[in-house]
């Protein structure tokens, strides 16, 4: 599934892949240009559960984000966090809703049971980003040439690589990659990582399940970023470069490219005209 938006200044692409080796895509994604919202879910379960761990993630986030964000009222979620800033609070309430109700299919349905996903979510105006992410899917900000990971890998080998217990390339080799630490659903609550950052004219936005970013390393996707080309081709350019490494893993990318013009444009000209309210 590919999907792509463009226009004043701004080009979005997302693609996703099953890979080399797996039948099933359990990995799903979201643009919602008018919100300036995008997902990705990176789903895990037996049976077809995983499919529908991230497919429920991605329709609980898009739903109450329509709700909380589609009118012209802003709606803060009650009792949350006032040390946030509100769409902070917002999209952390979208991915614990997304989590409880994961959660709660999992115990009605049998089939489902102890299903989850990752989540990696932002909600962006023209000047600004707010990322919410659990589990080990990530962004990605490349800028002047640099490529930074914004989000750290809630997995047990990350665990390891921040405490200092093992090297960065030994985890790399690691064959407990895929064991995490949180995923939603998985358990009745969950801890969800927010944080906000500033947008530049020029920036590149990279979020991705961990079928590219184990696939290809941070020097490698760095290297392809430099390119030129537009966010299709950065996202096709890079799953072709994870199935060229094996393509273990199911395998999603939404790209942004911002023009030196126009910053963020239409991506969140609508959450930027409620909070200038």
């Amino acid at each position: 599934m590919r999907i792509r938006h463009a226009g004043q200044g701004l080009d979005i692409a997302g693609d996703t892949d099953p890979g080399c080796v797996r039948v099933n895509n359990e990995d799903c994604f979201l643009i919602d240009q008018t919100l300036g919202l995008l997902v990705v879910a990176d789903g895990m379960g037996g049976h077809n559960s995983g499919e529908v761990a991230s497919s429920l993630a991605i329709s609980t986030i898009r739903e109450f984000a329509r709700k909380m964000l589609g009118g012209e009222k802003i709606f803060l979620p009650e009792n949350s966090d006032p040390r946030l800033s509100p769409r902070a609070r917002q999209l952390r309430y979208f991915v614990n809703t997304a989590n409880t109700m994961i959660y709660e299919k999992g115990r009605a349905f049998p089939n489902d049971a102890g299903m989850g996903t990752t989540v990696v979510a932002v909600l962006a105006d023209a000047s600004s980003m707010t990322i919410a992410h659990v589990g080990d899917s990530r962004l990605y900000l490349f800028r002047s040439g640099q490529l930074q990971q914004l989000t750290e890998d809630h997995s047990l080998v990350a665990e390891q690589v921040r405490k200092g217990a093992i090297s960065a390339q030994d985890a790399a080799k690691s064959n407990f990659q895929n064991i995490l630490t949180r995923a939603l659903g998985v358990e009745k609550d969950v801890s969800v990582d927010v944080s906000d950052h500033p947008l530049f004219h020029g920036d590149i936005l990279l979020l991705a399940s961990d079928g590219l970013t184990k696939m290809v390393g941070d020097a490698e996707l760095e290297q392809m970023l430099t390119r030129e080309g537009s966010s299709s081709e950065i996202a096709a350019r890079l799953i072709a470069a994870a199935r060229a490494a094996g393509g273990v893993d199911n395998i999603t990318v939404i790209a942004v490219r911002v023009s030196q013009e126009s910053g963020l444009g239409a991506l969140g000209g609508f959450v930027s005209r409620i909070f200038r309210g």
